[in-house]
């Protein structure tokens, strides 16, 4: 039977010329001029293939990509367009797609790719592009080597226990390992075990008959059930409740579960990764996790980094999250003052890099310039207290409360040092210092009047 490929473009004419040299090339070819008839070619016709536009009236070709990878895992996507960006083809990747052309067409190597994909089959189809390994940011030693295991693991068919503190970027982990795997081109699916009710929990992960319980109006097929082929991934596995875990351990074991309410043992071909941020030898010491399971589960086992132990790639991370925010808010990109990133390396971030996102988030938002400075940043950080001055700050507070009757004048004495200690950096700028300490300009007046300074508070 002939390859079906799905070509869609809203130009007319470019459609017909490479149709018409797809078929030379024995090729069957679908056409489609928007993403409505492309989703209908795909439900009818079932293509191995798609060549898309990126840019398209209405629904946009990066849009249709995540539809179309969302309804059919298998079907290998190619993005074209006349305006080319590094940008562009990087969210192409990331969301897919097996390359990226630009036009006009290299017809050549057009076709050796759709060769390649022939030969390789449904399986092998995006495994040579990880959606998702590009987005781990960073040249330290440590985000090097997180890359380098990626690389060496995915391959395998071995199941992966992710462990790391909260916000270090363990889902996106699982991600790119399953991007890079032999699984790729079939269904990533996740799940957040510590969410989820435990009765929930377990339909969701093994699915359930009709009739099972009140409400089951219908037979559904679960996580399992529907990742078959693919890759499941169990975020905070550590929350999952004993119970479950035996089925779980079930399934590791033989591929097979039963839904709720089934008498049917049905088969499951997935590769499992978990994650958690607990500590499983001390769940498994309290007999609340499985020691069993937990060899099962950890094969191999991958840390992520805590964001200070790798310092150095916070300017990498904090530019690369510039750029992404000013894209989705429509925003040109600011320049990034040297001294914005000097602040954010400074900070303890025990939120990680999921903190350090949403800091940067709210420091675009609240950017209206072409420049991002310390005052579009949160008042915890603008502040300017870092590891080593909020050291310097708690030692004074210390000393003032071991001096002091009562906490409210430790408490004064302490605020009387920030503030002077913001005059004395903005060189007795009483408006740049309000903005510093994140505090309206006339509560800084009034302030410095009570700190002794009178009418001069005003100057």
């Amino acid at each position: 039977m002939k390859t079906k490929v799905l070509i869609v473009d809203d130009e007319q004419r470019m459609r017909a010329s490479l149709g018409e040299l797809l078929q030379n090339e024995g090729y069957c070819t679908l056409l489609a001029d928007g993403a409505e008839s492309a989703l209908e070619h795909v439900r009818q016709n079932d293509p191995e293939i798609a060549i898309i536009d990126v840019r398209m009236p209405g629904c946009g070709g990066l849009s249709l990509l995540q539809e179309l990878r969302r309804i059919s895992p298998n079907l290998r996507i190619f993005m074209m367009t006349g305006y080319p960006s590094v940008e562009t083809a990087v969210l192409a990747m990331k969301y897919g797609a097996v390359d990226f052309f630009t036009k006009p067409l290299d017809f050549k190597k057009l076709r050796e790719q759709l060769n390649q994909c022939e030969k390789a089959g449904p399986s092998l189809a995006t495994a040579r592009q990880s959606p998702a390994i590009g987005t781990l940011y960073g040249e330290s030693p440590v985000i090097r080597d997180l890359r380098d295991s990626i690389e060496r693991i995915a391959p395998t068919e071995a199941s992966v226990i992710i462990t790391g503190e909260s916000g270090t970027g363990k889902e996106l982990v699982a991600e790119a390992i399953h991007g890079r795997s032999l699984r790729s081109g079939y269904p990533f699916m996740k799940i957040n075990c510590a969410a989820i009710p435990e009765t929930l929990l377990e339909s969701e992960l093994f699915g359930y008959e009709k009739g099972a319980f009140t409400g089951a109006l219908a037979k559904k097929a679960g996580l399992f059930e529907s990742a078959d082929k693919g890759t499941v991934f169990l975020d905070e596995i550590g929350d999952m409740d004993i119970r479950l875990q035996s089925k779980l351990l079930h399934i590791l074991q033989g591929g097979e579960f039963r839904r709720l309410g089934g008498t049917k043992d049905l088969k499951a071909d997935v590769r499992i990764i978990s994650a958690t941020n607990q500590n499983i030898a001390g769940l498994i010491a309290k007999g609340l996790f499985r020691e069993d399971l937990y060899y099962r589960l950890s094969v191999i086992c991958i840390q992520t980094p805590a964001l200070r132990d790798h310092g150095e790639d916070i300017p990498v991370l904090a530019k690369r999250f510039v750029a992404d925010f000013s894209r989705s808010y429509g925003k040109e990109e600011p320049v990034v003052d040297d001294e914005f990133l000097a602040i954010l390396q400074e900070q303890p971030w025990p939120g990680n890099v999921r903190e350090l996102k949403n800091c940067i988030e709210r420091a675009v938002v609240f950017c209206d310039g072409q420049r991002l400075g310390p005052q579009h940043l949160p008042q915890q950080y603008k502040m300017g207290i870092g590891r080593s001055d909020l050291a310097v700050y708690l030692d004074k507070a210390e000393t003032s409360l071991n001096a002091k009757n009562s906490m409210s004048e430790a408490c004064q004495d302490l605020e009387r040092s920030m503030i002077l200690e913001a005059l004395e950096k903005t060189n007795g700028n009483r408006t740049e210092a309000a903005r510093l300490l994140g505090i309206p300009r006339r509560t800084l007046y009034n302030k410095l009047e009570k700190l002794g300074f009178g009418d001069d508070a005003r100057a």
